[in-house]
């Protein structure tokens, strides 16, 4: 075999070696659907209102049903005794406490009427209030010692959270 007629030969079978090698890389494997996770039952699977998260620093307890005030937020803090309370998540960690409600059916002026209540019991407050058709909207924070209470609302509704520090 000549030297030109080897190099030919050479040439070409590296060329379609080459060429499969690619083809074989480009191929992609066909992707198998995940696995669907098998359902676990947990409290939330549950029919209570009431569901108690702990771990080894803290607790976090979702209460979702019409409730009154919780009876173990601070005395200093004015009961809200505007609308209805139909969400309450309390949370205790190392850093404090807190109480997150949310709050329907409120009056027209429930913003302005809480600001009252928090200066009648001494926090000094902050706050940014619109009066609007449907009621007031805007938010109000008064502070008083480790205490933080933050009220925001609009249109009937509104969020109301205390913080405790230890």
């Amino acid at each position: 075999m000549s030297r030109n007629l080897f190099s030919k030969t050479t040439g070409t079978l590296s060329l379609i070696v080459f060429v499969s090698v690619l083809g074989a890389c480009n191929q992609k494997t066909p992707e198998l659907p995940p696995a669907a996770p098998k359902p676990v039952s947990t409290a939330a699977d549950t029919s209570e209102k009431s569901v108690t998260i702990e771990s080894g620093s803290g607790s976090v307890e979702i209460i979702d049903a019409a409730k009154p005030w919780p009876d173990d937020v601070p005395a200093d803090v004015p009961r809200y005794s505007f609308g209805t309370i139909r969400k309450i998540i309390k949370t205790e960690t190392p850093e404090g406490s807190s109480w997150d409600m949310a709050i329907d059916r409120l009056p027209e002026h429930a913003l302005r009427d809480y600001e009252v209540a928090l200066k009648a019991k001494g926090f000094e407050t902050t706050s940014m209030i619109v009066a609007e058709k449907e009621g007031d909207r805007g938010s109000v924070t008064g502070l008083k010692g480790q205490l933080t209470v933050v009220l925001i609302g609009s249109g009937g509704s509104m969020s109301l959270s205390i913080i405790q520090k230890p």
